[in-house]
């Protein structure tokens, strides 16, 4: 594969940390990687797995790298925002939960807290933000609870009908979902969000690292994880979809549970392939430790190109310029006339406000947003064969998706 030596070594990293015992952990036990780094390549290394959002994952395998002081206090100052953040999101998590519980509405976490409960230190997860769903029925409520408690609605359904964005001073934003999946066809759509919602009363409330939460079913939570890992082709996927989704197999997916359920969910919404080839990825390069056989099969040069595609993307895209991001995103979106629209459409009412207002000038939002694009790549001021390569580039990830047999962009 072509990768660079920082991309290479993050991975060694990852797989060692991955393959220690779990008993072994924060213990003198624990076995040093079987690797050294070369001279001057930390600060590279450190860099890609800040890019990933995997900073705090591999602390025990980092730790026996034997770093210059230097490098060891920059490091553990990064891995201590990482803690300071996790904690941080969980409190005001914790606070909300608890308001949730006392009014009598059901919830569930997705992602998040919800995966890191699969790790063996649920504080090493990078944490963004808080995803919180509830049954149809109990939306409405659970949208004004949020406002009596002073959170402000930043993301107006009108704009976003997925989930309504909520901000509050000094605290995380929680994407309250009125749905989760974003699949392009509306049968497999309407599959993982009935399952999602049919799963929402049988949520266990879950102790992660000293937090109760309220976690989907196995197999619910991780069709949950691996239509993230879905979600993220092609505009950012990058190693902390895909070390949640390896915790969760570790944790649940055995030959069993794939067998009794999750293989015909997984084929219901169009990921049985990318749930085989992320696993596989997962097993050959990350360290994944599993008995299970149920991914065996897996196409290796499919997951080879699944991995060099995620260490070039980085997690929300941070490794590629953004100036770039548009020209991708149209590409993808050629996919399907459906999709297209779509995006016109969205993308137009989110930077027309008369459109957000008028339901008639939902055509004219379509133009606009093509304009937008336009003039983006004209301040881009990119020539035409950085433009041809743009769209070489995307053309080859649409060809990946493709043969991933994904159904979002």
């Amino acid at each position: 594969m072509d990768l660079s030596a920082a991309e290479e070594y993050a991975i060694k990293i990852i797989a060692a940390e991955s393959a220690l015992p779990h008993a072994a952990r924060n213990s003198a036990s624990a076995a040093a990687p079987a690797f050294a780094l070369p001279n001057g390549l930390w600060p590279t290394v450190r860099t890609e797995l800040v890019a990933q959002s995997v900073i705090g994952y591999p602390a025990n395998a980092i730790e026996d790298l034997e770093l210059s002081p230097a490098d060891q206090a920059e490091y553990l100052a990064l891995a201590g925002k990482n803690l300071w953040g996790w904690y941080r999101l969980m409190r005001a998590q914790d606070s909300v939960l608890a308001e949730f519980r006392q009014a009598g509405i059901p919830v569930a976490v997705l992602k998040g807290a919800a995966a890191a409960a699969n790790y063996p230190q649920p504080n090493s997860r990078s944490m963004g933000d808080i995803d919180l769903i509830v049954p149809p029925d109990h939306f409405d409520r659970a949208f004004a609870l949020l406002e009596r408690l002073g959170w402000e609605n930043d993301i107006e359904l009108e704009i976003n009908p997925r989930h309504a964005g909520f901000q509050k001073a000094d605290c995380p934003e929680i994407e309250l979902h009125r749905y989760f999946s974003t699949c392009t066809d509306k049968r497999q759509a309407d599959f993982l969000d009935q399952a999602i919602y049919d799963a929402i009363p049988r949520a266990e409330w879950t102790d992660v690292a000293g937090f109760s939460v309220p976690v989907l079913p196995p197999l619910e939570n991780g069709l949950v994880l691996l239509a993230h890992v879905n979600q993220h082709l092609g505009s950012g996927l990058g190693l902390r979809q895909i070390l949640d989704w390896q915790m969760f197999v570790s944790a649940h997916l055995t030959d069993e549970l794939w067998e009794r359920g999750f293989r015909h969910a997984a084929q219901q919404i169009g990921m049985e392939k990318l749930a085989v080839t992320t696993t596989w990825l997962c097993r050959t390069y990350l360290g994944l430790q599993t008995a299970a056989t149920w991914f065996d099969g897996a196409d290796a040069q499919l997951a080879d190109d699944l991995l060099l595609y995620i260490m070039h993307k980085g997690n929300m895209g941070r490794k590629m310029e953004r100036s770039t991001q548009a020209t991708r995103i149209v590409m993808h979106s050629f996919r399907s006339p459906a999709a297209l629209v779509r995006y016109l459409y969205t993308g137009g009412r989110s930077h027309w406000a008369p459109a957000r207002k008028h339901a008639w000038l939902a055509p004219a939002a379509c133009i606009y947003q093509i304009g937008h694009v336009i003039r983006k790549g004209l301040a881009r001021n990119a020539s035409m064969g950085e433009l041809v390569n743009d769209a070489r580039s995307a053309q080859e990830e649409v060809d990946l998706l493709k043969r991933l047999e994904v159904t979002r962009m």
